[in-house]
């Protein structure tokens, strides 16, 4: 089975963005992660509007499994997208 590519996008102050990592982390889930409230102001105004199809509500944290997004700490769900539930 081919690694599938994870990148995150959470929220510093986030506890369920928090609980992703530590999930990802126990599973040996290489991952990247972008803490979006980090951004620069211009930054993080042109992922929002790159996000507004997919997350109009702005919720955190975000999962892209390879071509899957999976807005908010849906645990069971992003274990089933990586094949390890």
């Amino acid at each position: 089975m081919k690694a599938l590519r994870v990148k995150l996008l959470v929220l510093t102050t986030c506890l369920q963005c928090r609980a992703l990592k530590e999930l990802l982390t126990e599973h040996n889930v290489e991952f990247e992660s972008t803490d979006v409230d980090l951004l620069f102001k211009d930054e993080r105004d042109k992922l929002f509007a790159a996000m507004k199809d997919y997350n109009e509500k702005k919720a955190f944290p975000v999962t892209f499994i390879d071509q899957e997004i999976i807005v908010g700490y849906q645990k069971s769900l992003i274990l089933d997208t990586l094949g390890l539930n």
